[in-house]
């Protein structure tokens, strides 16, 4: 399976704002093919179950509306954050009601098909004396008198259980979604709060404050490579003039003695 590249400044980005980044984004990228494939068994479900027994079967068509919207918006998400905004993510409030929105609509779009699904009508076979199977009232909706709402069970069986995981991966995006928006709403109220006391102490916005304040000291590279001053100035030395004498003098050697003459 190919991986998608990363650039290294999406990739900063993204883990700058989130950590979990990879998760949020791998579920979303799962959610695209299962979505995809209930698509397609719902939509076989109900054209095929309506062709043949008529009326309108609702309760296939509805789990298309979860399903299409997974659908749309995971995509889009992807695309938003990798491409377009370069790893800034989205407001995470359009995840919180979109994800919210998809799992609420898968609820009762699982209870309703599998409540009203063709896999209740499942009967066994009775078979007579003779080995025939009489396609009579009792064994109508046997799989040898109506093998098709067999395969139209088993198509909503699979179509519900691709359905229930992608109620389950944004049920988890969306307890990640609240917590993110939870996290920005405090970062907010803090920075506001910050905000009021820098202008309630100084009478002035933050940002001029920060600008009347002195620039931080820093050392220059000439002053770091100046070579020390002595501590003590030629001038104020009280031991210059002997130390002149000291050397003028023939009599004084290297051991501080006086030459003796015989």
């Amino acid at each position: 399976m190919a991986r998608m590249r990363i650039s290294p400044e999406t990739r900063q980005q993204l883990n700058q704002h989130d950590r979990r980044w990879p998760l949020k984004l791998g579920l979303r990228a799962l959610a695209i093919p299962l979505a995809f494939i209930a698509m397609i068994l719902f939509a076989v479900a109900t054209s095929v179950s309506k062709l043949n027994y008529g009326g309108n079967d609702w309760t296939d068509g509805l789990p298309l509306a979860p399903v299409l919207l997974a659908l749309f918006y995971d995509p889009l998400v992807l695309f938003l954050t990798l491409i377009h905004r370069h790893g800034r993510p989205i407001h995470p409030g359009w995840d919180v009601g979109v994800d919210l929105f998809i799992w609420g609509l898968a609820v009762p779009s699982i209870i309703f098909s599998v409540g009203d699904g063709w896999f209740w009508y499942w009967q066994p076979v009775l078979v007579e004396f003779d080995g025939l199977v009489p396609c009579d009232v009792y064994n109508y909706w046997s799989q040898d008198c109506s093998p098709l709402i067999y395969t139209l069970g088993r198509i909503e069986i699979a179509a519900n259980v691709f359905l229930a995981l992608i109620l389950i991966i944004h049920k988890t995006l969306f307890v990640y979604a609240c917590i993110a928006t939870h996290k920005l709403r405090k970062a907010k109220k803090l920075s506001t709060v910050e905000r009021r006391n820098i202008e309630l102490q100084y009478n002035r916005s933050p940002e001029e404050h920060r600008e009347s304040q002195p620039p931080a000291y820093t050392p220059s590279a000439a002053a770091s490579t100046r070579s020390p001053v002595s501590a003590v100035n030629e001038q104020d030395n009280p031991f210059k003039d002997e130390e002149a004498t000291a050397d003028s003098n023939p009599y004084h050697d290297d051991h501080g003695s006086a030459v003796k003459y015989a």
